[in-house]
């Protein structure tokens, strides 16, 4: 049985994993279009050597993250998590500073401290675990075969208790009446490249699972997993294509049965697509691609920097007017004139990034799609940012030994939608039965996807949580037809 995969990040490398550990027989062929794996879950480089996240930085759901890789057979003694605590610490333009905490109770006090609310934090935290326990496995931990299925009157029923019809930001008006309380409670809509203003509440679940589980970091870089997976699949004879773009899907009588890679047609039993809608589609014999909204871009900044930096793991440094700067960036498609700012320094807690006496930065910023490098220079938002570094690290500019620049262009050039970051929009028309399935065609057999644009969302475990979906799927439609050579495979 031949399985061929086009792209080689995080949703192909754990599928594959999944895949290779129940039916070990499989034929594996994994096509990437870059020389190195990970997609979105890549790694800079400088040229001291020191090395940082390129794209995601915060590890969610730790314990669903171990659970997954325990599952594919994936040893455990290879990846080693560090809890982070606090968590990261909120610093707005008023000059309110705000931490969170893995600690519950400590955090409710310290929300009581700073804001007089903590008996609306423990409501949150009381209502937000119930949700949670309704929407993961209703909503998330499971795929859907048609849009129809969304109409259940269960999951209506579901959807409304869940209060899925407010933002994420308006959610929080339950709960929380300071602005900046409820800021710091909906803003996380933003790591799947949502506006809190416009996202559904049913992704607010992200701030709670963040609250309730901690935030953690992954020793080595959050990259080294993908890295990592990539040599235990080699283990187990997967083979990977390096610098080998997919030019075509053929699809005849129904069913995808070829890749054409470098003009030569490669033969398989099924394919998986692992990359954006509708992207993907332009691939697929007889596919019209679709209209979908693309996720928020993003200005990366990535520093490696003489000596130590004086910040937390983890930071957010947010405007006044977060509400306007959000409508300045996602409706009026402009830079904000005082963007929020993450900051992400791992150094603080792993040596092992950079060379001794050195530190590497990365900052991130949302910002409008289709946005080059040059329009970016010329408003002097690398240099207002840079400033707002040195309000907090004095002398930073002058340690700054190298810096590099991703703007949304460049995301869009890599292969991200429009230049997107994070797939599709968390939109509610793109969403759960809405979104692109592991089986995203009726009409064509054995073609696959997986992925950020498609069911469930972005994020690394929520990413392999579609690929839970997507071996599960193909169990469910593949049977007995998964053999080799010598015997039948029955529960394929």
């Amino acid at each position: 049985m031949k399985i061929g995969f086009v792209g080689a990040g995080i949703g192909s490398l754990y599928a594959a994993l999944l895949l290779t550990h129940k039916h070990p027989s499989l034929d594996i062929t994994i096509y990437e279009k870059e020389d190195r794996v990970g997609g979105r879950l890549n790694y800079v480089e400088f040229e001291n050597g020191a090395r940082v996240d390129e794209g995601p930085t915060i590890v969610l759901l730790p314990s669903k993250l171990k659970s997954q890789l325990r599952e594919a057979g994936f040893p455990e003694h290879e990846l080693e998590l560090l809890e982070v605590d606090p968590l990261y610490r909120l610093r707005y333009e008023d000059g309110t500073t705000f931490y969170k905490y893995r600690d519950i109770e400590r955090q409710a006090e310290e929300v009581e401290r700073m804001f007089g609310e903590g008996d609306g934090f423990r409501r949150y935290m009381g209502q937000k675990r119930e949700e949670y326990a309704i929407g993961f496995e209703t909503f998330l931990d499971r795929g859907y075969k048609a849009k129809s299925d969304l109409f259940e009157p269960k999951l209506l029923l579901l959807l409304m208790r869940l209060k899925a019809y407010e933002t994420a930001h308006e959610n929080m008006k339950r709960f929380f009446k300071d602005e900046r309380l409820r800021v710091a409670y909906s803003l996380q809509t933003l790591y799947i490249g949502g506006n809190p203003y416009a996202t559904p509440s049913l992704y607010g679940l992200i701030p709670y699972r963040e609250q309730e589980e901690g935030i953690w970091y992954v020793k080595g870089g959050y990259f080294s997993l993908a890295t990592k997976l990539e040599r235990e699949l080699k283990k187990r004879g997967v083979t990977f294509r390096m610098n080998a773009a997919v030019e075509r899907v053929v699809v005849e009588d129904g069913r995808a049965k070829q890749l054409i890679v470098n003009g030569v047609r490669e033969t398989y039993d099924a394919v998986v697509v692992n990359g954006d809608f509708p992207l993907m589609e332009r691939l697929i014999d007889g596919v019209k691609p679709k209209a979908y909204e693309p996720s928020s871009g993003t200005l990366l900044l990535y520093f490696t920097v003489a000596g130590e930096i004086d910040l937390p793991v983890h930071q957010f440094d947010l405007p006044n007017d977060f509400a306007g700067s959000m409508q300045t960036i996602f409706e009026d498609g402009k830079l904000s004139e005082y963007p929020a700012m993450y900051t992400f320094n791992p150094s603080r807690i792993d040596a092992t990034l950079a060379p001794d006496g050195t530190s590497v930065l990365y900052v991130l910023v949302p910002v409008p799609r289709k946005l080059e490098r040059e329009h970016v220079e010329a408003s002097g938002t690398i240099d207002h940012l840079v400033s707002r570094i040195e309000a907090m690290v004095p002398d930073f500019a002058d340690r700054v030994l190298e810096m590099k620049v991703r703007t949304p262009m460049d995301a869009e050039r890599f292969g991200l939608f429009e230049g997107g970051s994070f797939g599709i929009a968390p939109k509610l028309s793109q969403s759960a039965a809405f979104k692109p399935q592991a089986r995203p065609y009726a009409h064509i057999d054995r073609l696959y996807a997986v992925g950020a644009s498609v069911h469930p969302c972005g994020g690394v475990p929520i990413v392999m949580i579609g690929s839970q979906l997507l071996v599960k799927r193909m169990e469910e439609e593949m049977g007995a037809s998964y053999h080799d050579d010598t015997r039948s495979v029955s529960s394929m």
